[in-house]
């Protein structure tokens, strides 16, 4: 068997992508926007982002932002759950809380409480 050999342009692209998400995954981030960044286009990039990570990009950006909710909740536990929601890029309740749970099979609220019951 032979290594998945990756380009060197290919490399590039993923740490555009990264730099990107990391610089602002708290706005709005359209597939559109990234594609733009890395010059390509929008169906090109999304079949380009899952091969080379095993992702699509929504689930990238979406666990990026979980992680940082994750943090968010952890070293600000007096923090309400929304405004962690909207720290981490999210401007709708519902969809940080399925996101929430798809990545870390709890909801926020119980993740907090699961915390919270170690710290006294």
């Amino acid at each position: 068997k032979h290594a998945v050999q990756i380009k060197k342009k290919d490399i590039t692209r993923i740490e555009v992508v990264y730099d990107f998400v990391r610089e602002r995954f708290e706005e709005k981030i359209l597939v559109e926007e990234i594609a733009d960044a890395v010059h390509m286009s929008e169906p090109a990039f999304c079949r380009f982002f899952k091969k080379s990570t095993g992702k699509t990009f929504i689930n990238f950006l979406n666990e990026y932002r979980v992680t940082h909710a994750c943090k968010l909740i952890t070293e600000n536990p007096d923090l309400a759950i929304t405004e962690i929601a909207f720290q981490s890029g999210y401007n709708n309740l519902s969809n940080f809380n399925r996101a929430f749970k798809k990545v870390t099979g709890k909801n926020p609220s119980a993740y907090k409480n699961g915390l919270t019951v170690f710290v006294s």
